[in-house]
């Protein structure tokens, strides 16, 4: 069934009634949002002259605006949001820590986020909290070790013919190429495979519903941070039904165009899930399948049918991990390929070296590669750390306080009353911490700290790297 076709035929304006109905709880939703939302810092902090600076941190030039801010105010500040917010922003590790590890509990995902994380996917470890993320996690946690992945490192197999072939079409010539596009595909499929059991059939250049719903979904997610942040109010807003017609019926064309995608990803993958499900049930061997029944859905549904099991996800969750994983693996994966593409073209030397060192353990392991043996080559190592630490697929991470509590620093802040050594935060108050810089900052890395230059994690640990009593979270974790 064409679900793109038959969408598209209803992509039709709302009449004026449901504007008007809409447009009224978006109101009511928008005052009670500023009402509930003037909270103020605890601690007068250094920071730029009032305004909101949401926009600046996401925009276009968001990290030019976060190093200028934290050169010249220090390395934890105050930040205004709209309609008289103050936030934190801070790249000190150790309060990071302490948000992310320490205390985590005490801090949480927006409720904003989350609830457009379930209203779009369905659910999914992103649109989940509290208990109902933990029991889920718990169930998940299997095929987030190194075991895993292990089992599923030679799936490159099964499509890098499709790469390949793009690559000899170019041939030898020094035109451009665009590698974006089969990084992206290529992302895609590992996930289909890995994680659904499910092969787009990405490189056969057959158009595929599932996959340019995908896609669609992730490229239009970016531009709803509006929406964010009315949607803990919309949702205390009538019964469930009547939230999901206020929903259906907001005038924006954005927000409609997203719920049709959303709606055709969702009837593709209850597809894909009860063809999953009918292999599962009779009994076949699922070796020779995409995902060769160790894919993340078959485990998960194995693990709902295990006799005595006390857990048990539903359809309708099943299908939001799927969204997810989708939704938070493809893009970032493609963008993070993409990038060391990009660093190695613009850096020869290490390019050749790296070069040399994958040429030589091929001519090694000619009929044995595996994962463990390319996770030993240390320039390799090297090379995705530090593009990874200069250029990580995320930038900036948002928590916000459900409990009053305090934020330990490393570096104190000079204040009109003293110094600062910690922060007291109450509840409701938002910490964003700017990954991107911290893995810039000169306190932290050095000298060197803007500089590419892999040969700094070679035989060494993160404590060797950074500078002394820069403690950070471990050792990924800062990327």
């Amino acid at each position: 069934m064409d679900y793109l076709a038959n969408a598209k035929t209803q992509l039709l304006l709302p009449n004026v009634s449901s504007w008007l109905v809409s447009g009224l709880c978006v109101c009511i939703a928008l005052v009670l949002h500023i009402l509930s939302r003037r909270r103020k810092l605890l601690v007068r902090l250094p920071g730029p002259p009032s305004e909101s600076h949401f926009k600046e941190i996401v925009g276009t030039d968001g990290l030019g605006f976060q190093e200028h801010v934290f050169s010249a105010y220090g390395p934890t500040v105050k930040l205004d949001g709209a309609w008289g917010e103050e936030f934190l922003f801070t790249l000190d590790p150790t309060a990071t820590h302490s948000v992310l590890v320490k205390d985590k509990t005490k801090f949480g995902r927006a409720e904003g986020s989350t609830l457009m994380m379930r209203s779009v996917f369905g659910g999914g470890l992103l649109g989940l909290k509290g208990e109902e993320h933990r029991v889920h996690r718990k169930l998940l946690n299997p095929v987030f070790t190194m075991k895993y992945l292990r089992e599923h490192a030679n799936f490159h197999g099964y499509r890098e013919s499709g790469v390949k072939n793009e690559l000899d079409k170019a041939g030898t010539s020094s035109k451009e190429l665009d590698v974006f596009p089969w990084a992206t595909v290529a992302a895609l499929e590992l996930i289909g495979e890995a994680g659904l059991g499910y092969s787009f059939n990405s490189f056969s250049g057959e158009r595929n519903e599932y996959n340019e719903a995908a896609k669609s979904v992730t490229q239009m997610f970016s531009r709803l941070t509006p929406i964010i942040k009315i949607l803990p109010y919309i949702y205390r807003i009538g019964t469930s039904s009547f939230r999901r017609w206020v929903m259906q019926h907001i005038p924006s064309r954005i927000v409609q165009q997203l719920l049709l995608a959303v709606n055709i990803q969702n009837q593709m993958a209850g597809e894909v899930l009860q063809a999953r499900q009918a292999l599962l049930s009779s009994g076949v061997d699922l070796s020779s399948e995409a995902g060769r029944g160790r894919d993340i859905m078959t485990l998960l549904m194995k693990a709902n049918e295990a006799e005595g099991s006390e857990f048990h996800i539903d359809h309708q969750e099943m299908i939001g991990h799927m969204n997810v994983f989708i939704f938070a693996g493809h893009e970032t994966t493609s963008t993070a390929v993409t990038r060391i593409l990009e660093v190695l073209a613009n850096h020869p030397r290490i390019q050749i070296q790296l070069r040399e060192e994958l040429r030589q353990y091929f001519e090694e392991h000619t009929n044995d590669t595996h994962h463990d043996g390319l996770l030993e080559l240390p320039f390799l190592d090297g090379v995705v750390r530090e593009v990874l630490r200069l250029h990580g697929p995320v930038s900036l991470i948002s928590r916000v306080c459900e409990e009053d509590t305090t934020i330990p620093l490393q570096y104190p802040i000079d204040t009109p009353s003293g110094k600062v050594t910690s922060i007291p935060v109450k509840k409701g108050t938002r910490v964003i911490m700017s990954v991107a810089i911290s893995n810039r900052y000169d306190r932290i890395w050095g000298e060197r700290s803007h500089e590419f230059w892999p040969e700094r994690w070679i035989g060494h640990k993160i404590e060797d790297v950074t500078q002394p009593g820069a403690h950070l979270p471990g050792v990924y974790s800062s990327m």
